[in-house]
């Protein structure tokens, strides 16, 4: 039979060796769930980066878009019309306007002191020189203005289309840049790692193991020296 020291050795030497196993399988564990957490940590990223990225994209798009749909011909030619209308009315004198509208009190207005104290035939030709005069003028003016609204005038179809590109071409270079961003912040998340369990609490038991194996092995030894 065994000495009672050699059974408490054995015993121990077996129960330490289970305990290393439940701690390695802990570590087994513990690696498995750090490298699922890793894997939904990955997948949450590029879907988040997706995400943002598509966003910015349309951001970008809606610039280019919007750009073109203001540049349509038809919007061009409405845009034109419009600042030759301004400009005409801009450079057009009240009292020039108002003269080749017929306005009486216009017309005598321009006329000399000797011309309105003349017959009423003589001042009627006179003013209806003047107002032809005045409707000549105001032709030559909107022809400038039909010239200056396709040109560099405040609202000319230059200037307009220049602001519409400079103002699409910001938003794009934005988004372009806010994309540079964040692919450069998803690139260091997927740069990421799991995390890597390397230790766990049977260091110590397999100490405690090793000792109660060579203190097992010693009463047994002495057992079968006894029995010899």
């Amino acid at each position: 039979m065994c000495d009672p020291i050699s059974m408490i050795g054995l015993a121990f030497s077996i129960g330490m060796s289970v305990y290393n196993m439940q701690q390695q399988q802990e570590m087994a564990n513990q690696q498995e769930s750090a490298n699922a957490q890793w894997v939904a940590y990955q997948r949450r990223q590029s879907q988040e980066f997706q995400a943002r990225d598509e966003a910015l994209r349309k951001n970008a798009e809606a610039g280019r878009t919007g750009a073109l749909d203001e540049l349509t011909a038809k919007k061009q030619q409405e845009a034109q019309e419009n600042e030759a209308a301004r400009l005409k009315a801009s450079l057009t004198p009240e009292q020039l306007a108002n003269q080749a509208e017929g306005d009486p009190n216009a017309l005598a207005s321009a006329m000399f002191s000797g011309q309105q104290n003349g017959s009423k035939e003589m001042q009627s030709a006179v003013q209806g020189h003047i107002q032809q005069a005045a409707i000549d003028a105001r032709k030559r003016i909107a022809a400038l203005a039909e010239v200056q609204s396709y040109g560099g005038s405040q609202y000319g179809l230059t200037n307009r289309a220049n602001t519409i590109l400079n103002a699409a071409g910001q938003d794009i270079r934005m988004a372009g840049n806010q994309r540079g961003g964040q692919l450069a912040a998803y690139n260091v998340a997927k740069a990421v790692e799991p995390i890597k369990i390397t230790q766990y609490g049977g260091s110590a038991a397999g100490g405690l193991a090793g000792a109660g194996a060579q203190i097992a092995g010693g009463g047994l030894g002495n057992a079968m020296a006894g029995s010899m």
